[in-house]
């Protein structure tokens, strides 16, 4: 995409999220972490096989996509979520609906792809907006959709405060105290 990012397409690992990139032209920052993670477990592979070439083109395109994060979807304390067709971000303080999401902080860390600031701000804002001592539950995103200026698919479907719409998603709670164990 033009951010240097993953095209989102019609979701990613939200579903819900289907018409963030359906028009082909969304990118989806958590697809870019994701892709690191994945990129640096092909290059141990490589590692073990002596393919040099393979071992190079890893990290080639690890580089490419932590400049792209670095440069395009850190929002000032968060990474961004995605980008709209329409180049609006997803996942931004300037955002009224879904602000910061708990996918794209918790796989910064898991692939070391921020930076030890940028860690502390991510798990201090992560702690003070997504985790709900008081309902103990680990939110997915907040705030909820409802009205969103760009409608992000079926996810504004679902009540406030459920499922994917700002509810306890149990496997990407995981993630996040996946990422809490490694730091």
């Amino acid at each position: 995409g033009i951010h240097g990012l993953p095209l989102m397409g019609c979701g990613d690992w939200n579903d819900g999220m289907n018409r963030v990139g359906e028009k082909g032209k969304g990118e989806s920052v958590w697809v870019a972490f994701f892709m690191i993670d994945l990129l640096k477990k092909m290059c141990e592979v490589a590692v073990i096989q002596h393919d040099e070439s393979y071992i190079d083109f890893c990290k080639e395109h690890i580089d490419k996509l932590t400049a792209a994060i670095q440069q395009n979807a850190w929002d000032g304390q968060w990474f961004l979520r995605a980008f709209f067709d329409n180049g609006d971000a997803l996942g931004s303080r300037n955002n009224m609906e879904c602000q910061i999401d708990l996918l794209c902080q918790s796989w910064s860390l898991l692939t070391d792809t921020a930076t030890e600031e940028q860690k502390k701000s991510i798990i201090r804002e992560t702690e003070i907006r997504l985790v709900d001592r008081e309902h103990n539950i680990i939110k997915l995103l907040t705030p909820p959709f409802k009205h969103s200026k760009n409608n992000p698919g079926y996810i504004m479907d679902y009540v406030e405060g459920i499922r994917e719409n700002g509810g306890q998603y149990t496997h990407a709670s995981m993630w996040y105290i996946m990422a809490l164990l490694k730091e």
